[in-house]
């Protein structure tokens, strides 16, 4: 039977921050930042179970988290690699996976991710077997190179990529293990895998609130929001 599970990246440092904690364990409206994506997905009674990858020194800790606002699912840790494929990679490998298990690779630092996006997410990897979550760009983008400008794309085709990035998981393991065989081994996109392999990926409609916490700014925005807009997921 088909199984749907949620592995959360949270196996960086969060250099770009600043701070000396990782950022998935910094403090969000009284609880850790990682806690708020795991009562967001342990709350849906379609997930199965939770992967975390996280830092090896950091099992204890993220453990006592799971514990506490993980319920609901089964939990797993699994330790993380140097770089995001291999943290990907790592979770795929960390138990026995059916070919038509979903699975959903969330950033432990977008914190406000909806019950919405996630349900959509698994309905459009249930219909094309790859599905991932993107906004529009709402600002032109330039290319550059050497300083400067080479090209503007037209702004109506671009997306602002977004998680969870959601496959099935013969298809995951499928990008992986060809990525491997071509020598790649430090890309930071699970769907560029999955394109690479020779696969269709759907777009899911994202949320704007489903930020990501990259430097100090973005944590401050973060905390504001947390405060306004979700009292009810902090404590």
């Amino acid at each position: 039977m088909k199984q749907v599970y949620a592995i959360i990246l949270a196996g960086g440092r969060g250099a770009r921050l600043g701070a000396d904690t990782p950022k998935q364990f910094l403090d969000l409206n009284g609880i850790p930042v990682i806690a708020w994506s795991l009562q967001a997905f342990s709350a849906i009674k379609e997930i199965n179970g939770i992967v975390v990858v996280t830092p090896d020194d950091c099992h204890t800790q993220m453990n006592a988290i799971l514990s506490e606002y993980g319920s609901g699912a089964s939990r797993l840790v699994v330790t993380g690699g140097e770089t995001r494929q291999q943290s990907s990679y790592n979770a795929l490998r960390c138990m026995a996976f059916d070919d038509e298990d979903i699975l959903l690779f969330h950033d432990a630092a977008r914190p406000f991710i909806t019950r919405e996006t996630i349900l959509r997410c698994i309905a459009e990897t249930e219909l094309h077997g790859a599905a991932a979550v993107y906004v529009h760009a709402v600002d032109t983008v330039t290319e550059g190179d050497n300083g400067f400008v080479t090209a503007i794309p037209p702004r109506e085709k671009l997306y602002y990529a977004q998680t969870p990035q959601c496959f099935r998981y013969r298809i995951i393991r499928d990008a992986h293990e060809t990525a491997l065989s071509r020598g790649i081994t430090a890309s930071t996109d699970d769907v560029a895998l999955v394109k690479n392999a020779g696969y269709a990926i759907k777009i899911v409609e994202g949320d704007g609130i489903n930020m990501k916490i990259t430097t100090s700014f973005d944590y401050e925005l973060a905390g504001y929001i947390a405060e306004r807009h979700f009292i009810n997921r902090s404590r």
